[in-house]
């Protein structure tokens, strides 16, 4: 009976003190966020705080998988300061930086920490990458032999661009979605506008995460100016030639009356020669009747 237990009770005490690929974690803790938020062109750091008596014999290493869909590791080593993305250890800290952030670099990240006889351990992150939207840019434009303004702006997630009037309301406009290279959106609005662009009160108001910004097109003030000037010189001359026209007119109304009165006064006074004759003779015929 003792020679048939002595083989399962020694097997006890060889898993209880000595590591196995089961037990291989309980010497060395991991702690780590499950998801980070990067932002576009920025740098991301995604770190970790791990514990382990082995420490000195620990190799770590991030996995993640690049734009084109292949796993690549990033062992923590000393001579990889001047690389895009890299591996820094420091004190029980353990992080992985990437440089310029874009949008591609989302994705999921899995830190694995292995020291030899004191276990090893991994972990998996999620990381997601935002893209603020640029400034709004409002600029002058004819599209389709249409005069009018555009707003356009550059960022990555949903958002709303529009164009407004001075109370609020929303303008019809024509909108363009474009996708970039590195997975941005470039988006263009469009609205005609009829008169003077500058005097125009029309605003392009952009809506992202519960938050809005609006912005009108800029003219310098020596625009104004020179359009106030032209809108006075304008004015002025086409009261001057309002007068002047009305004066011509007159002018003109006189000279006719003038040829008129003119051409009428001779066959008057002829006519008024003939009358006198004509008495003359009656008179005449009457005296010499008389006699």
């Amino acid at each position: 009976m003792t020679t048939y237990y002595f083989p399962k009770v020694l097997c006890s005490i060889v898993i209880i003190f000595c590591p196995t690929t089961t037990g291989n974690d309980r010497f060395i803790t991991l702690n780590c966020n499950n998801q980070f938020t990067g932002i576009h062109n920025h740098r991301t750091v995604l770190f970790c705080e791990y514990e382990s008596q082995w420490k000195k014999n620990c190799n770590i290493s991030w996995n993640w998988e690049d734009r084109n869909s292949q796993q690549t590791a990033t062992p923590c080593t000393s001579n990889n300061e001047k690389q895009q993305k890299r591996c820094l250890t420091e004190d029980k800290k353990v992080s992985f930086i990437i440089e310029k952030t874009d949008i591609l670099d989302a994705g999921n990240y899995q830190i694995f920490i292995d020291c030899g006889p004191g276990g090893y351990v991994q972990k998996f992150i999620q990381l997601s990458v935002k893209a603020p939207y640029t400034a709004l840019q409002i600029s002058k434009r004819i599209e389709g032999g249409d005069k009018g303004l555009s707003c356009s702006t550059l960022g990555h997630a949903p958002a709303e661009l529009h164009w407004k009037n001075a109370t609020g309301t929303i303008l019809p406009a024509n909108l363009n979605i474009r996708e970039t290279e590195d997975k941005l959106f470039n988006t263009t609005t469009f609205i005609s506008v009829f008169g003077e662009l500058c005097s125009v009160n029309y605003s392009c108001s952009l809506c992202s995460e519960n938050s809005c910004v609006s912005a009108r097109l800029e003219c310098p003030n020596s625009t104004i100016a020179s359009q106030s000037r032209e809108e006075k010189i304008r004015t002025a001359f086409g009261i001057h030639l309002s007068l002047g026209l009305i004066v011509i007119l007159f002018i003109l109304l006189a000279f006719l009356v003038a040829f008129y009165c003119r051409k009428q006064t001779p066959q008057a006074f002829m006519q008024e020669r003939k009358k006198s004759a004509r008495i003359n003779l009656v008179e005449n015929q009457i005296g010499c009747g008389l006699c």
